[in-house]
């Protein structure tokens, strides 16, 4: 039981703004796909809590110059581009997490499942602190799914948890978006 409560005080610290191909169309895409992989890598891990604020800030004027292209691009209107790069970020950094957490024998679709992310689900807004329910239900569905909860260190929970984050935000920015 300690471990479980461990595991969850780890997942109540991930804080960061937590795959989806490119598929979802060519506005929806067209940011991913404009994103050199190098800097996909860096943005998922510095979203992940890698790197320090000025690499950070470095990614986020790099990511908006690209955004500022799509936009003009496909005509998206200004009260969209928020939502907009707020969509490609945690798109970007929910498919490297995807890959990241893989690496740990960690599926994300357990998380998914778990909280009622996807496409006509809940999806619901994690943009303050999750709860203590959403964070059990994460470890009760690991749990379920076979994972020895106990061996997984308390720097992937927290990726764990920037997954949810960025799916939250993910789903939550992508239903704002008309077109």
């Amino acid at each position: 039981m300690h471990k479980v409560l461990m595991a969850g005080v780890a997942l109540a610290l991930a804080t960061l703004p937590a795959t989806t191909p490119a598929q979802e169309g060519a506005t929806f895409d067209c940011v991913v796909m404009s994103v050199p992989e190098d800097v996909k890598s860096s943005i998922g891990a510095s979203m992940a809590g890698g790197g320090d604020e000025a690499s950070r800030e470095a990614l986020f004027k790099q990511l908006a110059t690209i955004t500022d292209g799509c936009v003009a691009r496909h005509g998206i209107t200004d009260a969209q581009k928020g939502p907009y790069f707020d969509y490609s970020l945690a798109r970007i950094s929910r498919e490297w997490l995807v890959t990241d957490l893989a690496k740990f024998d960690l599926s994300t679709t357990v998380v998914d499942k778990a909280l009622d992310f996807g496409l006509g689900r809940a999806n619901p807004d994690l943009s303050g602190d999750m709860t203590e329910g959403q964070i059990m239900a994460i470890v009760q569905a690991y749990i379920d799914s076979g994972v020895d909860i106990e061996k997984v260190d308390g720097a992937i929970w927290e990726k764990v948890g920037a997954y949810a984050a960025a799916t939250s935000i993910y789903w939550n920015k992508r239903k704002l978006l008309s077109f």
